[in-house]
């Protein structure tokens, strides 16, 4: 019991001081948007971090991975054990990522997507990695992104696509990057996250998931490009890569009309058809797919 309760303090304890690196960590890059942080890997194996990240884990749920350890069994050995031994890894530079374990589903518009399912363990050191690298991103993504973000959400997304429409801007690019996450070649993610981590234990704990490979079940698959669907991390990855294409848009295009894009999903409107062309075009839409906006009751974001 002594030992429950002390994880119990540990996690009330956690917040605070989780939040405040945050804070600390999202002011210093809004100050400083050249600066490229060099310090960030021992922040992920501090027992504050990763207790938030098993909260985080713990209370999404999800199935096991490869090595078929579930969360009810983490919480009854003690999730502290774990953590423990997850720190002193990452601490001594022995940390390796399992494989992810490939789980398929049928797509609503048919065909299928492939979902990387990481071990528990697997997801605690994501979801540290998280918490500490989400700030200094932050402090960067402009406000037309609202997939995969604290405190944003697709409903907002949509508030905004109506109130783009009520003042004129009726005709809508619809762009959708086919298989996103599966398509993020690793140079170019690396580079991406160069432009603020300089921190080579950090880049290197990032990139390791993606080489980590996916067991399918019968063979173990090591793809040359993209993050797992499913992963904790692959969100913010896959916004760190998009915000190149945000940041595109609002320095060149932004006369041309308002973008809103909910990670590889982006709804571009504009006043009239010309422009629309030109949106599609200047920021890697199908024109083809350029038309007027849904009328009310239609699916504005498709």
């Amino acid at each position: 019991m002594e030992g429950k309760a002390g994880e119990c303090l540990m996690a009330n304890d956690t917040l605070d001081k989780v939040r405040e690196l945050q804070h600390k960590l999202y002011w210093a890059a809004r100050q400083s948007p050249s600066r490229r942080f060099h310090a960030l890997y021992d922040k992920v194996h501090r027992m504050d971090v990763l207790w938030r990240a098993w909260q985080e884990v713990a209370a999404n749920g999800g199935a096991p991975g490869v090595d078929g350890v579930s969360i009810a069994q983490v919480e009854e050995q003690g999730a502290g054990e774990l953590l423990r031994a997850l720190a002193a890894e990452l601490e001594a530079g022995t940390y390796r990522p399992l494989p992810v374990r490939r789980v398929t589903i049928p797509k609503s518009s048919g065909g299928e997507r492939h979902l990387g399912v990481p071990a528990v363990r697997d997801r605690v050191v994501q979801a540290a990695a998280k918490v500490v690298c989400e700030p200094v991103f932050e402090a960067d993504f402009l406000g037309c992104s609202y997939g995969f973000r604290p405190r944003r959400s697709a409903h907002q997304a949509l508030d905004v696509i109506r109130a783009e429409v009520n003042r004129g801007r009726t005709w809508v690019v619809d762009a959708d990057i086919a298989s996103f996450f599966d398509s993020i070649p690793p140079q170019v993610l690396r580079s991406a996250l160069e432009e603020r981590i300089s921190d080579r234990r950090m880049l290197a704990l990032l990139m390791g998931w993606l080489r980590a490979g996916v067991w399918t079940g019968q063979a173990l698959i090591r793809p040359e490009t993209g993050t797992a669907q499913g992963g904790v991390i692959s969100p913010l990855m896959a916004n760190v890569v998009l915000h190149r294409l945000d940041r595109i848009w609002a320095e060149r295009y932004w006369r041309l009309g308002k973008i809103v894009r909910i990670c590889g999903r982006s709804c571009r409107l504009v006043p009239h058809p010309g422009t629309s062309q030109a949106g599609a075009r200047g920021a890697g839409g199908d024109p083809g797919r350029a038309g007027p906006c849904p009328g009310p009751g239609q699916d504005v974001a498709g």
